[in-house]
């Protein structure tokens, strides 16, 4: 009996040493993942960043403070995706530690924790504020987390937030030129190198689509209403200094006016076979503004199939009917 006893009484033992190791576990991951994963002196520095630096795969990209404004330093100080910048910061803020992985420098390599330019590189943030900063390396995938070292640490953290960030230049860039509603556009002018003209209108403020206003072209407000929306609602597929470029004479030069009198002059040109916009004259209404980038310093590369919905011509809005009745090409 007392053998018995003896066995119940280490049996109740191991199951509280087990479960006091169990709470004491559960209290360490706990205390972790109430620990954010920048202090406060960092949080502090990441309130008052001037510059971040993203580098992978020798890829880097340069994002600059300046005042209110944030550009891409290494794309000549172009605007930027603030969205994109918004979710960045919101990353590094919110980062909480979820447990502490190895401090052997030994693991990063299979960690993706090293730096380099192979494609199994780490991600490198670098936070540069007028008083001190940090940097951060991202590795490995853990389901939704992600492993994370800070730069000059071995120690590897695993956090609640994966950061997937491009370090390429091209991808920060805001490139939405325009962004003007149709039915805010009144009329439209286009005009050609060759002395060709299209003037577009409307029957009504409120109506959508537009019809040439020397009554041609009925049953073709499609194709107007896309050669306007070209214009009035541009995201570029790149940009460059005009100082860059040898943009000789328009191609094209064309006008849209707002029903509250704001208009928008543009020209495109066309440089070694590519297609380049520059806006060259915003008037604004103080009723409704229009959204555009109209900085004088740069222009805007177009896509082929943007080009070709914004270059119509009157050729090109005959009816099927107008077709037919044309005399044969020989």
């Amino acid at each position: 009996m007392r053998k018995i006893i003896l066995i119940a009484l280490a049996l109740i033992a191991a199951a509280l040493v087990a479960v006091a190791l169990q709470v004491r576990n559960s209290d360490r991951v706990t205390d972790l993942q109430s620990q954010p994963l920048l202090d406060e002196a960092k949080l502090s520095q990441l309130a008052a960043v001037e510059q971040i630096e993203l580098a992978r795969a020798g890829q880097q990209v340069v994002l600059q403070r300046e005042g209110e404004a944030w550009t891409v330093a290494n794309r000549d100080q172009f605007p930027l995706q603030r969205e994109r910048l918004a979710a960045l910061l919101l990353a590094l803020r919110e980062a909480r530690v979820i447990e502490a992985k190895t401090s052997n420098p030994d693991y990063h390599a299979r960690l993706g924790l090293t730096e380099g330019e192979g494609n199994d590189s780490a991600l490198g943030v670098s936070v540069k504020a007028a008083e001190g900063g940090f940097g951060l390396l991202f590795g490995n995938k853990v389901g939704s987390d992600q492993l994370v070292r800070f730069a000059n640490e071995d120690q590897v953290w695993l956090v609640n937030r994966a950061l997937s960030m491009s370090a390429n230049p091209q991808d920060w860039l805001d490139l939405q030129v325009s962004q003007i509603p149709l039915e805010q556009v009144a009329t439209a002018h286009w005009r050609y190198a060759d002395g060709e003209e299209l003037r577009l209108d409307k029957a009504s403020e409120g109506d959508y689509n537009f019809k040439l206003a020397d009554g041609e072209g009925a049953g073709q407000e499609r194709k107007l209403n896309s050669m306007v929306l070209a214009l009035a609602d541009l995201r570029a597929q790149n940009v460059s200094p005009r100082t860059a470029l040898e943009l000789g004479e328009p191609v094209l030069v064309m006008q849209l006016g707002s029903w509250s009198g704001a208009t928008l002059d543009a020209s495109l040109y066309e440089v070694g076979g590519a297609y380049w916009l520059t806006i060259d004259q915003l008037d604004q209404s103080e009723e409704n503004p229009l959204t555009v980038n109209a900085d004088a310093r740069w222009a805007f590369q177009l896509g082929v199939a943007q080009h070709d919905r914004m270059v119509l011509r009157h050729a090109d809005l005959k009816t099927a009917d107008d077709a037919a009745g044309q005399p044969e090409q020989n």
